[in-house]
């Protein structure tokens, strides 16, 4: 990456208007930023944010299996064990409303 380029496009973007209008904290502000515009800079973001995504869910991984392994340990396989910590690091948020509406219960004869 070249230092000059980098060193432009964050001139630009602290010049940009349209920036400066539609975000009032910094948090958002890049997902606002154009990847054609300013593609040095999105990457070097990118990258920076990769690293702390990745540690974070490394640690949260390690604090559940550790804290799964002390209160489970007899009753676990690796099996049970892999799919414990899947479990807990998926974003998968069951829908329970649907899932009550197409369960069929079983009539009594």
């Amino acid at each position: 990456m070249e230092h000059m380029t980098l060193q432009n496009e964050i001139i630009t973007l602290r010049c940009d208007i349209f920036l400066k209008a539609r975000s009032s904290s910094g948090q958002d502000i890049w997902a606002l930023v154009s990847k054609e515009k300013y593609p040095n800079l999105k990457n070097c973001v990118e990258q920076l944010h990769s690293c702390f995504g990745s540690t974070y869910l490394c640690e949260s991984a390690f604090s559940y299996l550790k804290q799964t392994k002390s209160k489970h340990r007899s009753r676990l396989t690796d099996a049970h064990t892999l799919d414990s910590l899947r479990l807990a690091m998926s974003n998968y948020k069951p829908d329970y409303a649907k899932l009550v509406e197409v369960t069929q219960t079983q009539c009594s004869h």
